[in-house]
């Protein structure tokens, strides 16, 4: 993934390098802050929390998966 934001970010600042020549380094500071923000809502990241919330998803399911195999393994063998 971090090699996808790196292409991506290259790329933005190739397009924008006969530009940055130009401009005051407030402005190109400005430019790549942009470049960056749009390369990385590219990538459709989520938060760490959101990350945690499905972590924490995943594992209850897991859990109740596991129960349920259980009870049919039990159910099987009556």
């Amino acid at each position: 993934m971090i090699d996808q934001f790196i292409k991506q970010f290259g790329s933005g600042l190739e397009q924008a390098a006969t530009q940055l020549g130009k401009l005051p380094a407030e402005e190109i500071q400005l430019q790549l802050q942009e470049i960056a923000k749009s390369t990385l809502t590219k990538m459709d990241l989520v938060t760490r929390e959101e990350f945690e919330i499905q972590a924490a998803m995943l594992a209850k399911y897991r859990e109740r998966l596991n129960e349920l195999e259980e009870k049919i393994k039990k159910m099987e063998q009556e």
